[in-house]
């Protein structure tokens, strides 16, 4: 949380305002962003994975395109 400004009012009263902004991807830990990389990379590579079998299955058929 970040430091409040506090205001001291001339008729004996003091607001305190506590300015915080949060951006909740910039304040990830080292771990957190490395489950995050790591849930990235494994769906590209399934999807990579995916994309050479049905290469594979394709060409396997005699189908080739011309």
């Amino acid at each position: 949380m970040a430091d409040p400004t506090v205001i001291d009012c001339a008729s004996a009263c003091t607001v305190t305002v506590v300015h915080e902004l949060s951006l909740p991807p910039l304040q990830l830990t080292l771990e957190e962003g490395a489950q995050i990389a790591l849930a990235i990379s494994a769906v590209w590579v399934v999807g990579w994975a995916v994309r050479m079998v049905l290469k594979t299955l394709s060409t396997s058929d005699g189908n080739q395109p011309e």
